[in-house]
């Protein structure tokens, strides 16, 4: 009998747990939260119903959270411990209601090339930029004479190393590829923006085939693949120079940058300029351009010093990619920090251009601790001149600028954290330059092109933020296509909201070195009725709307992505859910029963075996 009281008192104790649990407030109710280590909220509390997106805590730090959450009626977040990914990407499935995103991190073999999806846009897409030479040596035979302690000098990377690490890619949740120029250079010209044959792929780099091949593979993987081109210059040993003398400016260095004509006709870092003007040099460049394009596939071009280009050549030029492969895309580097300097090469016909307006200012806000609200400013002038501000490559750094990490003034990888969250939250593309998954370090050229340390593994809390980010951003169209509404912005607080397709995401950031308590938002402008109940996307944990506001605590350096939680999740408390409570309550009834059947067997059996 001692047995069977304690097994039913074991039943007893688990009927009263869940019948308890209906006036606890799990998630349905008022809680707490902490941030992960990538600065941004991380769930803590041990009454998280959902094990998605989970982190651990201990036990006292979750009773802590939750008591804090229940009187307050704030979403708080602090400091917290590990983050699982894997769980993360289950997370952004259930708060947004999609499937797992999980099969966006790894498409099987044989999947359909990427520019073959109808209703896939580049809005869609989030680019890994890749330096050839500096990210990884997948076949050492082509290195030739190479010298990795020279900053200056080749280093080994090649094309087949791209190949060899598109997994690794992919498993970032990256959708698309960009690498620097792959044809041939000469000297240390490792960078490739000094071609000497634009039709031959450099020999430190692999072969034509070798090229090909990668974009194939990008392709079975789902992938698209960006190939970076230049049209203003060659580099001075091609043998065009000699050749064709008329087909470049007179020689002639850019001393006043507020002249367009010397911009566009100046010799920039001594490289020959070509001239558009010459319809010998447009068709000269086109040949190059539809090569790579008709022997590739490739699905795209960046194409290098834009501005340094006259406009009605990207007029020319764009259409005529279009009939050579429908769709094909371009996005220049316009290095200006004037929205409208950007929108007259959009309006030629460049269909996208990199985002340096936001860019500076974000540097400025994450990166520096500047104001928050001219962070805000930006968006919205980039957003109110650009004919189309979703056809933008929104970054944080590149090869050509320090890595933000060595920017920033204090708590680095704090704050890269913070500007990947707004990275992948905003209106524009975003493109992330390898290594800063990683928070790789590096001042002005070449030292922000240093070699990838495979192997060795640093900050991998960023590596998996980059991944969850980029989950949330493909389980979500109102990040990737929705309108922009600016809810708040102050010198140290920014909050915007992302609506698309019945699909509504409000983002809330913080530059403040110190706790931020009981920020109010305003969320009416998304529709957000009272009562609505706001899942952070990075946590799994739940704020409810009153007053057309929700009322937020965050930590330093940090911020939050809401969106509207389910109506029924597994993380959902059982208050007001009788139905799931009398299920659970009968079957734990069933089985007391099924226990004191089998005990009551047990128990025949032994007195007839003493019978």
């Amino acid at each position: 009998m001692t047995r069977t009281r304690r097994i039913l008192a074991a039943l007893a104790a688990g009927a009263a747990l869940a019948a308890g649990s209906a006036a606890l407030p799990c998630l349905s109710g008022p809680v707490a939260a902490a941030t992960s280590p990538s600065g941004v909220a991380s769930a803590a509390s041990a009454t998280e119903a959902s094990p998605a997106g989970r982190v651990a805590a201990p036990a006292a730090e979750a009773a802590a959270a939750s008591a804090a959450g229940a009187s307050s009626g704030t979403l708080a977040v602090a400091p917290a411990t590990a983050f699982d990914a894997t769980a993360a990407a289950g997370a952004v499935a259930v708060a947004s209601g999609t499937p797992s995103t999980a099969g966006l991190l790894a498409a099987p073999a044989g999947s359909p090339p990427a520019a073959e999806t109808s209703d896939r846009t580049w809005q869609d897409e989030t680019i890994y930029f890749i330096m050839i030479d500096r990210f990884h040596n997948g076949d050492p035979s082509n290195d030739g004479a190479v010298n990795p302690r020279n900053p200056r000098a080749w280093h080994g990377g090649d094309i087949q190393g791209i190949i060899d690490k598109l997994d690794y890619i992919q498993s970032l949740g990256f959708t698309a590829i960009w690498i620097t120029p792959h044809v041939k250079n000469a000297g240390n010209d490792y960078h490739g923006y000094g071609a000497v044959d634009f039709f031959e792929t450099d020999p430190h780099f692999g072969t034509n085939e070798t090229v090909k091949q990668l974009v194939e593979e990008a392709h079975r993987r789902g992938m698209k693949v960006i190939f970076d081109i230049v049209v203003n210059h060659t580099g001075p040993l091609n043998p065009l120079v000699s050749e064709h003398p008329d087909w470049f400016h007179p020689k002639k260095a850019i001393s006043n940058w507020s002249d367009e004509k010397q911009v566009q006709e100046g010799w920039l870092y001594d490289l020959p300029d070509f001239d558009q003007s010459n319809p010998e040099v447009r068709e000269y460049i086109l040949s190059y351009s539809r090569f790579w394009i008709e022997t590739t596939d490739v699905d795209g071009f960046r194409i290098d010093t834009v501005k340094h280009v006259p406009r009605d050549f990207f007029t020319w030029y764009s259409a005529e990619l279009q009939k050579i492969k429908p769709g094909f895309w371009l996005i220049g580097e316009v290095w200006e920090n004037a929205p409208w300097k950007l929108a007259a090469y959009q309006d030629a016909g460049v269909a996208a251009v990199l985002d340096f307006p936001t860019n500076a200012a974000l540097r400025s806000a994450l990166a520096q601790g500047g104001s928050m609200r001219q962070l805000a400013n930006q968006v919205k002038a980039v957003g109110a001149t650009l004919a189309n501000p979703y056809q933008m490559g929104g970054f944080i750094d590149n090869h050509d600028m320090t890595r933000f990490v060595s920017e920033a003034k204090d708590r680095p990888i704090e704050r890269l954290k913070l500007a990947l969250t707004f990275l992948f939250t905003q209106r524009s593309i975003p493109i992330v330059y390898y290594g800063t998954e990683i928070g790789m370090e590096g001042l002005n050229d070449p030292y922000n092109r240093n070699d990838f340390p495979w192997g060795e593994e640093q900050n991998p809390d960023v590596t998996d933020l980059v991944r969850q980010l980029n989950a949330i951003r493909q389980a979500h169209p109102a990040l990737r296509r929705g309108t922009v509404e600016e809810l708040l912005a102050t010198s140290t607080e920014y909050a915007y909201g992302r609506a698309a397709d019945g699909d509504r995401v409000v983002v809330v950031l913080t530059n403040a070195t110190d706790p931020v308590t009981g920020l109010a938002v305003d969320v009416t402008p998304l529709g957000f009725a009272d009562g609505t109940r706001l899942r952070d996307e990075l946590t799994g944990r739940e704020v409810e709307v009153t007053g057309g506001h929700v009322t937020l605590d965050l930590a330093p350096l940090s911020g939050v992505i809401l969106a509207e939680a389910p109506a029924a999740t597994a993380s959902a408390s059982l208050a007001g859910r009788p139905g799931i409570l009398v299920a659970v309550l009968s079957g734990l009834a069933v089985l007391v029963g099924l226990v004191l059947l089998g005990l009551r067997r047990t128990s025949g059996r032994g007195a007839a075996g003493a019978r």
